[in-house]
Formats: C-alpha cells, sequence, structure tokens
C-alpha cells in the first residue's frame, strides 16, 4: 500500500510540473511592423525585463529603425562570441 501512495504522489507530481513551468510569453525583440520609410519613424515602446528578476523591468522606447539596428548589433554580437568560442584551442 505504501509503495502505491509513493507511485501516485510521484505521477501527481510529474503531471503537475508542466503546468507549474509555463510562463507567460514575453514580447518579441524585434519589431513585427513592416518597416516601409513612413514607418521608419515610427516610436515603439517595450517592457525589458532585467536578467535575474521577474519584478525589475523597464520601458524602452525607440524608433523602428533603432529597434532594427540594436537587433542587428545583437546579432553580430552574439556571431563574434559564437565564433570566438569555436576557435578556443583545447575544445
Amino acid at each position: 500500500m505504501l509503495k502505491f501512495a509513493y507511485i501516485t504522489s510521484a505521477l501527481l507530481i510529474a503531471a503537475a510540473t508542466p503546468a507549474m513551468a509555463q510562463t507567460t510569453p514575453t514580447q518579441d525583440q524585434t519589431p513585427t511592423v513592416d518597416t516601409t520609410k513612413s514607418d521608419v519613424n515610427k516610436v515603439v515602446c517595450k517592457k525589458e525585463e532585467s536578467i535575474g528578476s521577474r519584478l525589475a523591468a523597464k520601458k524602452v522606447c525607440m524608433t523602428v529603425k533603432q529597434w532594427e539596428e540594436q537587433a542587428q548589433a545583437n546579432r553580430e554580437m552574439t556571431e563574434k562570441f559564437q565564433q570566438a568560442a569555436g576557435a578556443r584551442p583545447g575544445t
């Protein structure tokens, strides 16, 4: 009977784990606006969460062009770090 209780408890915990792990979706970092000349100067505000805290967040407002430039710079930096990590001797 005790073995049955352990198995039942384990199954209930395992079934509840995915439900607890779900988080609310955050806004994508790239704008979803079609960037024609009239849209480039449109100001878009996004909420950016601080790493390590779900409570500390700040609102950042930039134009669509600035968001695109920042996204491109982030991609280039990521690629640079990935290439540097792949070029290390001994890994």
